[in-house]
């Protein structure tokens, strides 16, 4: 199996008694006497929010550090980026960026994270991670739980609100873009969600980075037999 390891790195901080497999995502416990310098294998263990996670102890420190976010600081510079990250050359953190997108437009970008590509948290291959910005990690989630359709909301009069809202886009008044529009059904609503986050992403970031967005982002997925009942109405 290929192998390709690096001391941990975490924040910033290099924990030279430890090292990371690319490869495999595990972690070594290396320089502990002679003869030990392959290290042992640490087991992770899955925290109370589903993460796996490692617990580091050295001089100075002792420290429980999540697999994900250890096997991206490690090899930063071989996980893949998103389409804002790629662009602007962000890093991890929660460092403030005002981000200027050549429309109409400025995105203040307040975290940098680790994003599992296939939602599950526990498969930390090195191929399901992505660095992305908080934007995007909302932009590619599904629908919150025990909605069918992402991006809409029942009024009481049994028609459907279909809402875009990105609370850190700002337009050049500095107000926060919004769109809402009502339909007569749940279907109806979801399918111009599709549309109309189409549009607004090529809006707000143009014509290079707003189709990369929306391949990204989430799509209410609709059976092609009730679209087709839509059309011949």
């Amino acid at each position: 199996m290929e192998s390709l390891r690096r001391q941990a790195v975490y924040q910033g901080v290099t924990y030279t008694e430890y090292e990371m497999d690319f490869y495999t995502s595990d972690v070594y416990r290396v320089g502990l006497g002679k003869g030990a310098t392959l290290g042992r294998v640490l087991k992770p263990h899955l925290n109370p929010t589903g993460y796996l996670e490692y617990h580091l102890q050295g001089k100075g420190y002792d420290k429980y550090i999540k697999q994900h976010r250890l096997l991206t600081e490690t090899f930063s510079d071989l996980i893949s980026l998103s389409p804002i990250v790629s662009h602007y050359g962000l890093k991890i953190g929660r460092e403030r960026h005002e981000l200027e997108l050549g429309t109409a437009f400025r995105m203040i970008c307040n975290m940098v994270c680790t994003d599992h590509i296939d939602s599950n948290k526990a498969n930390n291959h090195h191929s399901n991670l992505m660095i992305v910005t908080q934007f995007e990690n909302i932009l590619k989630c599904g629908p919150i739980k025990r909605r069918k359709y992402k991006g809409l909301r029942k009024r009481p009069n049994g028609a459907y609100q279909m809402r875009i809202g990105f609370p850190n886009i700002l337009d050049e008044n500095g107000k926060s873009f919004y769109l809402c529009k009502t339909f007569k059904t749940e279907e109806e609503a979801a399918l111009a969600y599709n549309t109309m986050l189409e549009e607004s992403l090529l809006t707000i970031w143009g014509a290079v980075l707003g189709p990369k967005l929306y391949d990204l982002a989430y799509k209410n997925e609709v059976p092609a037999t009730v679209q087709q009942e839509l059309i011949f109405k």
